[in-house]
Order: C-alpha cells, then structure tokens, then sequence
C-alpha cells in the first residue's frame, strides 16, 4: 500500500516540550516530504520529529519500503495507536548516506518504545490499529539535518519478493 505524504497532516514535535531548543519543521512538493532542521542538545534536549495521522489503519505488513534522500545521519520511522506521548510508539532505525536511496523496514525492525525507552516486546505489531506515522532524528551530534521522502510503501506478504 502506498502512502501519500500529502494526504498527512504533518505535525512537528521538538524537544521544546521537555525544555530543549531543537527546530524542524516540514513541507511538501511534488519531489515528496522534506523533512528539517537544527538539532541541539541544549537544555535536556536532542530531538525534532514529525508526525501524522493516517488517512485509515494500516493493514497487515512485512516490511516498509522508503525512497528517499538523508543528510547521513541515523533516523527512524515510527508507528503510533495514539498520538498521546506516553503510549507506545514502534520505531525502527535507518541509516541514510546522503544519496538518494531506497530503504526496506521489516516489520521484525520494529521496537516497541515510550519516550524513546525500550520495553517489553509486545505482540502483534500487525495486530495493532496503528493510526499514526512519523519520522524522528535523535542524536548526540548537534546542527543542521535534513531529510527528503520521496515515497512511502508498505510491502504486504503477498508482496514476497519485494523486499528483494
């Protein structure tokens, strides 16, 4: 299933809520998302995200399928019930090389976390209503990042050998 970034209301939610400095923000055009920012660590702080409701529920999955562009740092594509910050989030982790590049998320790469904490696995991640998706950078490393998305695609297992 393909998911269009223009049909998300897009939210940006930075460190600013526990006292940090980072700044993001997000924007459309037809190359896709684009995704911001200056990161700092000041103040607690350390991480800029957005986030956006779905159009529905996603349906089972095996892996998620990016097209797109980073800056060569470390992000992560996170899955939400709720939009509320101390319910689960599932995230997993990319690495991107400054190329434009396609990256596949199995579904296996997702944790379960709140407030970017480990806990527990939880079962049936494809057995959750989950609502919400959303891009996060978190890092030591301060400045300017940058984060293009051309495209969004979960890759269902009857999809097999897309994933190849």
């Amino acid at each position: 299933m393909r998911l269009e970034p223009g049909q998300i209301d897009w939210q940006v939610i930075n460190d600013g809520v526990m006292g940090g400095r980072s700044r993001s923000s997000v924007s459309l055009d037809e190359q896709g998302l684009h995704f911001r920012g200056v990161l700092s660590t000041a103040f607690g702080g350390g991480f800029a995200s957005i986030r956006g409701r779905l159009p529905r529920p996603l349906g089972p999955f095996e892996a998620f399928r990016l097209e797109l562009r980073g800056d060569g740092r470390r992000y992560q594509l996170r899955l939400r019930e709720s939009s509320h910050s101390e319910d689960v989030a599932w995230r997993a982790f990319f690495d991107t090389s400054g190329a434009q590049e396609t990256i596949i998320l199995a579904a296996g790469d997702f944790e379960p976390v709140i407030r970017g904490r480990r806990i527990e696995a939880l079962p049936g991640l494809n057995d959750r209503e989950l609502l919400y998706i959303g891009f996060m950078l978190t890092s030591e490393q301060e400045g300017e990042f940058g984060l293009s998305v051309k495209s969004i695609a979960t890759v269902e297992a009857s999809d097999g050998d897309a994933c190849s």
